[in-house]
């Protein structure tokens, strides 16, 4: 099979052997592979993957159904699926434990499926299960141009109307509101501090994928009994925190991954959003926000794209456009 490569930070067409899947692992005919951070970190060498895990970049992907193991009880041959993955989606094929995927929605293209399960299952997990958002609660998502931020808008405003974002250009902000959110607020122009201040707003649920200086200001506005989630420090992972706010508003402060995770626990949230996400799909209440789809080969440019942050919604790549 051929597959993305990597050397100084440079990626490259290879070609290598695939093993047949075993027990209760799927192989995927790759379609397309959506691209993340975390792709980036991995290819300058600080995110491996965890033990087990294929060396391959790509942490999700959409495909059909090659080949099953001798326990698989979910899928079939020819089945169109997508997957959350701890490595291995940047290929033409990729084994994967059947508790990590999932029918592709009905409405969804099989390329554009690519998308959705990392961003989905993130959103999911840290939103919904760690930090307990009820609805009509107020939230506030940083990053709001990004997947993940694009993801949480057009799936939360079926559960409130109150979505606060920040983004970097006022396209980006308007862009947000387009999707759904309320307000966004450009941080390069605007203190999202400020903006709560002034407007009296307390929100209940923040998503940070920032860190650093952002710590301080999430724990003062955030309302009594409020929810920090982080998933990501692009400015710092060291920040000062003021304990009083987290003790007299009692506050949590949480964080999570999902790639260095079993099998069974992604299963488990594999099985929450294909419960209550994937009927939104289908009655067309939530689509991916897709910026731009890259041949497998322009693999390069779709990192520079993700490294430039001038991207809005998610970048896919094309891995079926690739084969001879």
């Amino acid at each position: 099979m051929k597959f993305i490569n990597y050397k100084n930070e440079e990626l490259f067409l290879d070609e290598g052997l695939i093993a047949d899947p075993i027990d209760n692992q799927i192989q995927i005919k790759v379609s397309s592979s959506g691209v993340n951070r975390a792709d980036i970190l991995q290819k300058k060498g600080h995110y491996p993957p965890p033990k087990g895990e294929s060396e391959i970049i790509g942490l999700e992907c959409s495909g059909i159904v090659e080949k099953i193991g001798d326990t698989v009880q979910k899928f079939k041959v020819g089945d169109e699926v997508c997957a959350i993955l701890g490595g291995g989606g940047y290929a033409e094929f990729v084994n994967v434990d059947e508790r990590q995927v999932l029918p592709v929605p009905k409405n969804i293209s099989l390329i554009d499926a690519g998308a959705l399960p990392e961003t989905l299952l993130t959103v999911y997990e840290n939103i919904f299960n760690i930090s307990n958002f009820r609805e009509g609660e107020k939230i506030l998502i940083h990053g709001g141009s990004s997947g993940i931020g694009t993801t949480a808008i057009s799936l939360l405003k079926n559960f409130t109307n109150d979505i606060y974002v920040t983004a970097g250009t006022d396209e980006k902000c308007q862009k947000c509101i387009n999707l759904g959110a309320t307000d966004a607020i450009n941080y390069k122009n605007l203190d999202f501090e400020k903006y709560f201040e002034d407007n009296k707003i307390k929100v209940d649920v923040i998503l940070d994928m920032v860190g650093g200086s952002y710590l301080k200001k999430n724990l003062k506005i955030l309302n009594l009994s409020g929810r920090l989630t982080y998933i990501a420090a692009l400015e710092s992972i060291k920040s000062e925190v003021n304990l009083l706010y987290i003790m007299t508003k009692q506050l949590k402060i949480s964080g999570s991954t999902l790639r260095s995770r079993t099998s069974k626990d992604k299963g488990k949230i594999v099985d929450q959003v294909l419960r209550n996400i994937w009927p939104l799909i289908e009655q067309g209440k939530y689509k991916p926000t897709i910026y731009k789809t890259f041949k497998m080969e322009d693999a390069n440019l779709a990192h520079k794209l993700m490294e430039s942050s001038n991207h809005i919604g998610k970048i896919i790549l094309d891995i079926k456009g690739g084969r001879s």
